[in-house]
């Protein structure tokens, strides 16, 4: 075996070695130098700036609605005292009339007759009242019969009374101030005592009621006294002050539900019966609740919600919270929430679970 030309190949091999390591150390820093390109390259995970608000307890007083009509509480149905033929109307339906107005009166044909049949049967009375009297004196007469002659002497007399009084109460007055809604009778038509001849409604000052219904859950709530905010089509953008003066006991058979009747402290320039209203109650404040701003709920449905959560002052978690009643800008939070969490109130349209967060004022 050739020595000589064993270590000439040695020789070569060694230098391939020494070739072949510089290239690698080459290749191996252009390897890093990527490695590290590519990281500083990656985009950090993104900051979302968010404002936040407390979940609170509060006790709250979600106001009742309704719908509701104007009436007048005040209503009359004037009549005669005595029967007889009606000789004239003097107001018309839909007029308007002061407590006093005349509005009819009776033929009083009959009426002055009988005044004067009880005129002259007193005159007569009295006359044998006298002669009874100086009879007695003269002893001709016994006492029965002085007796007797005074008992028909008050008779006629009270007799005389009731035909002036019925004379005097054969016309209609206005019992109050009002408005004449329905003629029962007209001229001509014969009026039995007591029978009606007018329905009108009183239009003074707190004759003006508004009456509503309520669901048995609502009328459990609402209390006489509460006050209430009433709104008409007719006169829109303002609110008139009420408060809750009747609370049925009975359901009503009709529509199903408890009536109220709430009293305008202030009313309108103008009323009228059949006039729509909806109605504000404000029933007595419950017990605390927890309550979350409305902004804080970013889905909903039904009794479900999704709001974000703060964690650790700079990560948001999703939480499903089951919410109940929306009262002004608050909901209320029956599960998922307790009293001190921060929740998103602005920015959580961009945010998802786990997101990092930067808080503004």
């Amino acid at each position: 075996m050739d020595t000589s030309s064993t270590h000439v190949n040695a020789k070569c091999d060694m230098k391939k070695v020494w070739l072949l390591l510089p290239l690698g150390c080459i290749v191996g820093l252009w390897g890093c130098k990527k490695e590290k390109e590519a990281a500083e390259s990656k985009p950090a995970a993104e900051v979302i700036s968010v404002r936040v608000a407390q979940v609170t307890k509060k006790s709250l007083a979600f106001p009742v609605r309704a719908a509701g009509v104007v009436y007048s509480d005040q209503e009359a149905r004037p009549a005669f005292k005595t029967g007889g033929i009606i000789k004239r109307i003097f107001v018309e339906e839909g007029q308007p009339v002061l407590k006093g107005t005349l509005m009819a009166t009776l033929n009083l044909t009959e009426i002055n007759a009988q005044v004067r049949q009880a005129e002259e049967g007193l005159e007569k009375v009295r006359r044998d009242y006298q002669r009874a009297k100086n009879l007695y004196a003269d002893s001709i007469a016994t006492l029965e019969q002085l007796q007797n002659a005074t008992t028909a002497l008050r008779l006629a007399e009270e007799t005389l009374e009731i035909a002036r009084f019925n004379q005097s109460y054969s016309e209609v007055r206005a019992p109050m101030d009002g408005t004449v809604l329905r003629i029962l009778l007209h001229s001509g038509e014969v009026a039995a005592p007591g029978m009606p001849v007018f329905y009108m409604l009183g239009t003074g000052k707190g004759a003006w009621s508004v009456k509503a219904g309520l669901s048995d859950r609502d009328w459990a709530r609402i209390r006489v006294g509460n006050p209430a905010e009433v709104y008409f089509d007719a006169f829109p953008d303002r609110s008139f002050p009420a408060r809750v003066t009747q609370l049925s006991e009975v359901v009503n058979p009709q529509s199903g539900t408890f009536d109220v009747q709430l009293e305008l402290e202030r009313q309108p320039p103008r009323l009228a019966t059949g006039l729509v209203a909806s109605l504000m109650i404000y029933p007595p404040a419950g017990p605390e609740s927890l309550v979350a701003p409305l902004d804080a709920l970013i889905e909903s449905d039904g009794q479900r919600g999704i709001v974000y959560r703060v964690r650790d002052s700079s990560v948001v978690q999703r939480v499903e919270v089951e919410r109940g009643a929306l009262y002004e800008h608050q909901v209320l939070i029956k599960k998922g929430l307790r009293a001190g969490d921060l929740v998103v109130t602005t920015g959580g349209a961009y945010l998802s679970h786990g997101t990092r967060i930067r808080i503004v004022q």
